[in-house]
């Protein structure tokens, strides 16, 4: 029993340091896998400014959005949903691919930390000179089987569409241009803009 009093906040220490030293690591496996399932570590770019990443340089053009889409895209578990459209251009680096840069992926996000994937939805759904743009961010159809595909040195435009409800403001939502995060340095890192400031489009 003396022997157990006296040496009682050793014990306790020896407890505590030994827990660190499990629960450290086994704390940082889990950020590191993480980080490799899923984009981590936002870039915030100005909207119209160029930013570079996974060999190209990346920029946000403009938004549009068209509301009262309830009866026209089924489905949605929402009474009202609206459609958000936004324009994006890459110019990729030398020896950058469009099928490279296809691998990308659109997000919405907002302060809440809710998320939209980007959805390929009917290009009827679209106006003007959007229609002849494509969702990938570095190819798109030319007719028939052709593709046309980004340009090194050259800027290539294109578009991700987004349901969302339509209590939700444009300006409270900010554009992301995701990569797999295995493949970014660092791990999980993407581009985020926010639509706050950006305009029309063309």
């Amino acid at each position: 029993g003396e022997w157990w009093r006296r040496n009682r906040l050793w014990l306790v220490g020896a407890v505590v340091l030994g827990a660190l030293a499990f629960w450290l690591p086994y704390r940082d496996a889990v950020r590191e896998f993480r980080d490799k399932r899923e984009p981590s570590h936002p870039q915030d770019v100005a909207a119209g400014t160029w930013q570079a990443y996974e060999g190209a340089r990346w920029r946000l053009v403009g938004v549009r959005r068209q509301d009262g889409l309830a009866e026209t895209f089924a489905g949605y578990p929402h009474d009202a949903s609206s459609l958000v459209v936004v324009a994006y251009e890459v110019i990729p680096d030398p020896g950058t691919s469009g099928d490279t840069l296809d691998r990308c992926r659109g997000r919405l996000s907002d302060a809440s930390g809710r998320v939209w994937q980007a959805d390929g939805m009917p290009r009827a759904s679209l106006s003007g000179p959007l229609r002849k743009l494509g969702t990938s961010c570095g190819s798109r159809a030319a007719g028939g089987l052709d593709r046309e595909q980004a340009q090194p040195g050259q800027a290539f435009r294109f578009y991700h569409l987004y349901q969302v409800p339509s209590s939700v403001q444009t300006e409270s939502l900010r554009g992301e241009i995701t990569f797999p995060p295995m493949t970014t340095t660092p791990p999980g890192r993407y581009l985020r803009f926010a639509l706050d400031r950006a305009g029309a489009g063309d």
